[in-house]
């Protein structure tokens, strides 16, 4: 069956999701599940779980659909559900940028004839980007990136930042954890620690859903926001900045927290958490990749 690009994006995610979790054999896989996984409605699993299925990521039974005999290994996820055209453009203008190939501001018509793409698709990753946080139109004509995390002044003040909201966030008297949640983050971690080959990108999404899920648990508003905020202002450096030992690095410190936090020791996953940001703030080297 053929998907169209958001739908072609989300099977990648559920793809991601579910070999992640390393359920035996024969387990029901339910709409409702993959729903509250990927943050979405009904509508749209429904319309993807048949593509899993066709891809092995899924089995088709009388009653639903079923974790397969044999899962397909992550590292070939790409290979089995190819990225959309707008998601191979987006994550390339990301990665440019991230490496000053483009400038801070540009036209529709340099990126056109750069990319080769059509106005319309570019039209459509603009407006992504632009939802990101990443762009916005410029005064007059064209569009400019915003400000993100390009050096290392705002890179190490960022961490700052955040040293000293996320670890708040946990020990906030709102906070309220979903151990459901946390326990496919971490089988999440784990299966990408194990892989021999990373996904990059990957290891942002997940990099990206375990800081934000944090802190939506906190349930304040302001630390939700900005920790949002902090993502995306990421997004535009993590591509250049982490190796695959560095990945693993963070991978296992993420796991570390989680533990702590299922294990009710919410005290302990703070201070993990404000070490984590203190390492990584100074695990970054600012010269850029050809």
């Amino acid at each position: 069956m053929e998907l169209n690009a958001k739908q072609l994006e989300l099977a990648g995610l559920a793809a991601a999701w579910l070999t992640a979790l390393r359920h035996v054999p024969g387990c029901r896989v339910t709409e409702q599940q993959l729903t509250c996984a990927l943050g979405v409605s009904r509508t749209p699993v429904r319309m993807i779980m048949p593509y899993l299925a066709s891809k092995g990521f899924l089995a088709e039974g009388k009653h639903g659909y079923f974790i397969p005999e044999k899962m397909p290994e992550l590292d070939s996820r790409a290979a089995a559900i190819p990225k959309s055209a707008d998601q191979e453009l987006f994550d390339t203008i990301i990665l440019d940028r991230s490496n000053n190939r483009v400038p801070e501001q540009f036209s529709e018509a340099q990126f056109i004839r750069r990319y080769d793409v059509p106005r319309s698709q570019l039209t459509r990753v603009l407006i992504r980007l632009s939802l990101d946080g990443l762009v916005e139109p410029s005064t007059g004509q064209g569009w400019r990136f915003l400000p993100s995390l390009e050096n290392e002044r705002a890179y190490i003040d960022s961490y700052r930042f955040r040293v000293i909201i996320e670890p708040a966030g946990i020990l906030e008297r709102g906070f309220k954890q979903d151990d459901e949640k946390l326990r496919s983050l971490r089988a999440g971690h784990v299966k990408f620690s194990g892989v021999k080959s990373t996904d990059r990108q990957l290891f942002i999404e997940l990099n990206s859903d375990f800081h934000e899920t944090l802190a939506r648990f906190s349930n304040n508003m302001f630390i939700i926001e900005n920790v949002r905020k902090h993502s995306r202002l990421r997004r535009l450096s993590e591509h250049a900045f982490y190796d695959d030992v560095r990945m693993r690095t963070l991978m296992t410190e993420h796991i570390a927290i989680i533990d702590a936090l299922l294990e009710g020791q919410r005290e302990w996953a703070s201070a993990l958490m404000k070490r984590h940001l203190e390492i990584a703030s100074k695990a970054v080297s600012f010269k850029k990749t050809p």
